[in-house]
């Protein structure tokens, strides 16, 4: 249950007729908590404010009190009674049922004025409780009709230990218009508030709340691990309550819708290989410059695998494994060659100058066992690069036969990773030379 002072927390058991004087001051809800393991898992109802400095003060200070509250409601002298309606008896079981289960929608039947982070307290708490096997239910009248104040003494079973640890919580519980029996957290005014904290503070109720707080420190005091564990619990439920609300109050960002890749067409699929010949001895360059230098020339009829044909008069060609460049006017198309997937299969026609044609599978093992695992590695033939080791993988491009790659990986499922213009890709290793 939230505040004005942020919900500061009991500090142990004991305190609990302590707080009473402070219980609603600050807070237009009536519900108290008791009992260290309620306090310690940082429970959905929380008691906060300045402590008075004993029971007779706070006795005191409530009988200051006392006059306002008596103009509206009269404050009855009855004694606790014990499991005295059985339709409060069958609320609070089906409550810490659904507490202890960690579910949301079932506590919010059963209690008004859940917020977000009491949510987030009692899912957490249902990650260490097993259940609360046994409840007990004592009542004294509310200040309205059909209204009960009930001081529900349980005793609750956590997931790592044998031993029940005993608390008390108080609350506030109406009927509707329908009959249903309901815990009521909705703020409510001043003369019922004040109503509440006297009735608490009788002493009948405080004899029940100091036989609870014995029971549970002998407990504590007999079983070094469990004291030990509902320390440490406490800070940690902290944390997980804390790293919870954070997230909750965290703007959402939209995720970056992440685009489709359009399937690859049958033309984009295959890659077609342009085939040129020299029509006439000419001298071939490292660029595309005549005063490039010379790296060979070609005889006329020479056939050439085309690259590229550049818009200022020159083409790339592979020539010997390597890029070079003839002046487009000297060669001519001999045919195209259509590659299907040339990382694909395994056999490929191969578009290199010899023109050789079939490659068997058994050679192709052999050529990737025997391909370069470091260094720069240069394409046997005109190859895909793939996003992913597999030809099911998105293509990143293509190259050709005679151009260099830089190996990142040569792994042992027949693919090499490789450098591919800023990026990453893989060529199946069987290309490589």
């Amino acid at each position: 249950m939230s505040d004005n002072n942020d919900n500061k927390k009991i500090n142990g058991f004991g305190e609990w007729i302590r707080d009473v004087v402070e219980l609603i001051k600050d807070n237009k809800r009536i519900v108290i908590t008791v009992g260290a393991f309620i306090v310690l898992l940082v429970a959905a109802v929380l008691i906060s404010g300045r402590f008075a400095k004993s029971s007779k003060e706070a006795t005191a200070v409530l009988e200051e009190e006392a006059t306002s509250a008596t103009e509206a409601y009269a404050i009855p002298e009855e004694p606790l009674k014990q499991d005295a309606y059985p339709e409060v008896n069958n609320l609070m079981k089906k409550y810490y049922a659904s507490v202890a289960d960690g579910d949301i929608n079932a506590v919010n039947d059963l209690r008004t004025g859940l917020d977000d982070k009491e949510k987030i307290v009692i899912q957490k708490k249902s990650e260490y409780v097993d259940n609360y096997p046994n409840i007990t239910c004592y009542t004294k009248p509310g200040p309205l009709d059909k209204s009960y104040l009930v001081y529900v003494s349980y005793e609750v079973k956590l997931k790592e230990f044998e031993e029940l640890i005993p608390g008390m919580n108080v609350w506030y519980v109406c009927v509707d218009d329908t009959g249903r029996y309901y815990i009521n957290e909705d703020p409510q005014d001043d003369k019922i508030i004040e109503y509440c904290k006297i009735v608490s503070v009788q002493d009948d109720v405080q004899d029940l709340s100091n036989t609870i707080n014995v029971k549970y420190n002998e407990i504590m005091e007999n079983n070094t691990d469990l004291a030990k564990f509902m320390d440490e619990l406490g800070v940690q439920m902290k944390v997980d309550v804390g790293e919870e609300l954070a997230k909750a109050e965290a703007p959402v960002e939209e995720p970056t819708p992440t685009p489709t890749p359009e399937p690859e067409s049958e033309t984009e699929a295959e890659t077609v290989v342009k085939k040129v010949k020299a029509v006439t001895v000419v001298n071939v360059r490292a660029s595309d410059s005549e005063k490039a230098d010379k790296v060979g020339k070609a005889s006329e009829g020479q056939e050439f695998t085309l690259l590229e044909e550049k818009a200022n008069g020159w083409s790339k060609i592979d020539f010997e494994g390597k890029e070079a460049f003839i002046k487009s006017e000297y060669l001519e198309q001999t045919g195209t060659e259509t590659v299907a997937n040339a990382d694909d299969t395994d056999s490929t026609t191969s578009a290199s100058t010899d023109n050789k044609s079939t490659s068997t599978t058994t050679e192709n093992s052999d050529a990737a066992k025997n391909s370069p695992s470091s260094g720069t590695a240069t394409a046997t033939d005109t190859v895909n690069v793939r996003e992913k080791p597999s030809t099911d993988a998105a293509k990143l491009g293509t190259v050709y036969g005679g151009e260099k790659l830089e190996i990142v990986e040569k792994q042992s499922d027949g693919w090499t990773k490789v450098k591919y213009k800023k990026s990453v890709g893989y060529v199946k290793s069987e290309y490589l030379r």
